[in-house]
């Protein structure tokens, strides 16, 4: 038996080129139909809306009643309820008038370290019963004598608002 014979069974070997050529049409039109899609999208979708940030006026910072929100603290306390060691996350806002937005933003911005202070021991300090309240009634009728207090001004901050109060630790 020779080798010719011996090779007629067997294919041929492909080369590297006839391997790579279906693959590079592949990856070709997936590239192609990504860009089709990227740029349909891109048509068809509305332009963003410009918003500044320290602009007061948004439609989600001042409700119907002429009040605006501003962001006074994120913290992240420890409190030993019942016996249990419990870390929360809190961000903590506030309602102003809108003609008292301007001298709340830069007090609050001056008195960061105060504010969170503040919120840090309220929480650290808050019995079990006030985290089941539905609305935090408690944590906050505590948070806005703080602010009134580091502010000196009890009537700048109409309603302390709790957007964010996560939980964590054992038993949780």
């Amino acid at each position: 038996m020779s080798d010719k014979d011996a090779g007629e069974g067997q294919a041929a070997p492909r080369s590297l080129k006839s391997r790579l050529v279906p693959l590079g049409i592949i990856v070709g039109l997936m590239v192609a139909e990504g860009v089709g899609v990227f740029f349909l999208a891109k048509s068809i979708s509305p332009d963003p809306i410009q918003v500044r940030g320290d602009e007061v006026g948004g439609d989600d910072r001042i409700d119907g009643d002429g009040l605006a929100e501003i962001e006074m603290a994120e913290c992240r306390p420890a409190n030993r309820m019942a016996g249990k060691f419990v870390m929360f996350h809190i961000r903590v806002s506030a309602l102003v008038r809108v003609e008292d937005y301007d001298r709340a933003r830069d007090l609050a911005r001056a008195k960061r370290a105060r504010l969170e202070d503040g919120v840090n021991a309220i929480i650290r300090s808050a019995e079990p019963q006030h985290f089941n309240e539905p609305r935090y009634e408690t944590i906050k009728r505590k948070l806005k004598k703080e602010f009134d207090r580091i502010f000196g001004d009890e009537d700048l901050i109409r309603e302390v608002l709790i957007p964010q109060l996560l939980q964590s630790g054992p038993g949780v």
